[in-house]
């Protein structure tokens, strides 16, 4: 009777999944659409843990300079606070440094682009006429080709008036993103206050609900989980310094203008594996190409070079050294990374490649271990 009450329980525990996969295959619209909703609602909340992760890193280099050996009591109380606050004003110099640098050079280059756009889309037309005198094969592709310069010149306008006329939308815009800032501040600064306190209550969770050897198993892989992550993100930040750096002195020794400005917007976008450089040399060349075609053809060539070094010499060896990540696999996850989630597979394949790689280098050695022991146990036979 107690193997068939087993098998009864096991039979509809197969029945009711089949059923649950069955309502998510005919519901799966409605489903998705209720999913984006709720990470709608919940994703300040999760990126307020993101960040204060990242925060903490640098929390806990000011916790070791707060009079480590201080037995005052107030000092040691206000460890937390003041290095929660150093931390805070650090990552706020080095945005508020880099906007500094970066916007204003913007402003000036959306501004120069949309006065010159016409003059442009005229200097472009002026030259494929010249060219075609020389190469009468292209007025024929031209023509048959159908371009209305004079259309594209007034829709160009036109695009730029729009985006310059939408300031009621830019204004809800950031209306709804400073509200989810400070979100995701309030529970970055609550969750690293708290966060001894919040570990314990996860610890006893799950050490309540799952069974010891499944604890203990979880627990490793939060470690080299927490490990690698760490890592990677200090990595891409010295990574990104030695980039930017790279960028500016290279700049200053050609004599491109705005090196340092182009230097700091790469410095920034380098902390996007692979696509941030890609972005820094468009927008690096756009803003040269506007005051020098020649220069900002040059630039391009250097941005291309540099791009080379950066990709296949300082980002494996930094980024994938500091997280003991091969380069070939760093390059790998990667690529791999970007073509599954897009933009944010850039910056996650890294650090789950290299949880991958070390969870699968331990479970190896520890099996080679037992084979080797079982195996010298045959010989002794």
């Amino acid at each position: 009777m107690d193997k068939l009450g087993r098998l009864d329980r096991m039979v509809m525990k197969y029945v009711i999944l089949a059923a649950v996969f069955i309502l998510v295959i005919f519901n799966y619209q409605h489903i998705f659409a209720g999913l984006r909703e709720l990470w709608d609602i919940i994703s300040p909340v999760v990126y307020g843990f993101v960040f204060a992760y990242i925060l903490n890193l640098i929390m806990v280099m000011y916790e070791g300079f707060w009079f480590p050996e201080t037995d005052n009591e107030l000092l040691i109380r206000a460890r937390r606070p003041v290095s929660i606050l150093l931390a805070l004003i650090t990552v706020i110099i080095v945005i508020v440094l880099v906007l500094w640098l970066i916007i204003p050079q913007l402003i000036s280059l959306v501004q120069t682009l949309l006065e010159n756009l016409p003059l442009m889309v005229e200097y472009i037309q002026r030259w494929i006429e010249d060219l075609e005198e020389i190469y009468p094969q292209i007025d024929t592709l031209i023509n048959n080709l159908n371009i209305n310069w004079e259309s594209i010149a007034r829709d160009a306008a036109s695009f730029a008036n729009n985006i310059l006329g939408s300031t009621f939308t830019t204004f809800q815009l950031l209306t709804s993103s400073l509200f989810r800032l400070v979100v995701i501040l309030v529970v970055a600064i609550y969750a690293l206050f708290s966060k001894e306190k919040i570990q314990r209550q996860v610890k006893r969770v799950l050490r309540a609900y799952m069974k010891r050897d499944h604890f203990r198993r979880l627990k490793y892989v939060l470690r080299v989980t927490n490990e690698s992550f760490s890592s990677f993100i200090t990595g891409m930040l010295i990574e990104a310094i030695i980039y930017g750096t790279l960028v500016t002195v290279g700049m200053m020794i050609f004599s491109f203008p705005y090196a340092g400005m182009i230097g700091a917007l790469s410095g920034a976008l380098a902390l996007v594996p692979m696509v941030g450089a890609i972005l820094s040399a468009v927008i690096g060349t756009m803003l040269i190409f506007v005051q020098n075609p020649i220069q900002g053809l040059f630039f391009l060539l250097f941005n291309i070079v540099l791009q080379q070094l950066e990709s296949n010499a300082i980002y494996p060896r930094i980024v994938g050294g500091s997280i003991g990540l091969p380069g070939i696999w760093t390059f790998i996850a990667v690529t791999i990374g970007g073509g599954i989630l897009g933009p944010a597979g850039f910056f996650l394949g890294v650090p789950i490649a290299s949880v991958i790689y070390k969870l699968i280098r331990s479970n190896v050695e520890y099996k080679e271990h037992y084979y080797e022991l079982d195996h010298e146990s045959e010989l002794t036979f």
